[in-house]
């Protein structure tokens, strides 16, 4: 799944908050990671807990 798939299905489900986890341990990069944020509905937070 990319990050604007990822994004999709967030957003379909509507979370209060949106934690991006498998980014640059399986697959992706951190890159990734700021994209699928990005890419979430104004009223989701999304928050990046790896450094």
């Amino acid at each position: 799944m990319n990050p604007k798939e990822a994004a999709e299905l967030v957003n379909e489900i509507k979370p209060k908050i949106a934690v991006p986890i498998h980014y640059g341990s399986v697959v992706g990069t951190k890159k990734d990671s700021k994209k699928f944020i990005e890419l979430l509905d104004t009223n989701i937070e999304g928050k990046v807990l790896m450094k």
